[in-house]
């Protein structure tokens, strides 16, 4: 499972939120995935609930991945080395790990996708 951030503006006739024109082109773009656990370091690095399908304004998570970043100076995100769950009978999960400085990597991401969705014409970000 992952959790996608996206770009978005509210299309009122249809009474629903949509990609604009340009990001629907461009989906690769306009998109940032993360497994479900990550999503929800992630959102907590942002300061926000791990509550799936929010949304904001584009100015709003601006200013949400801006101070997280800040607040991510000069520090990076431990590794998390894999680990495999398994007993007898039941299903093995397995975690892949994640590298150091993932988060502040994903939080670069983020903040590019502000700005690309800024030039397209969003109002929006979304995750769900």
């Amino acid at each position: 499972m992952s959790v996608s951030f996206l770009a978005y503006v509210r299309d009122d006739a249809r009474d629903l939120w949509v990609m604009p024109a340009l990001a629907r082109d461009n989906a690769d773009t306009f998109e940032v995935s993360v497994s479900n656990g990550n999503a929800v370091e992630l959102l907590l690095a942002l300061g926000l609930s791990p509550e799936p399908d929010g949304i904001f304004t584009l100015d709003a998570f601006s200013g949400l991945v801006t101070a997280a970043l800040r607040r991510h100076l000069g520090q990076r995100s431990p590794e998390i080395a894999p680990a495999e769950y398994a007993e007898l009978g039941k299903m093995t999960m397995i975690h892949l790990g994640r590298s150091e400085g993932y988060i502040e990597r994903r939080l670069g991401d983020l903040a590019g996708l502000v700005q690309r969705s800024r030039l397209a014409g969003a109002t929006h970000i979304g995750w769900g």
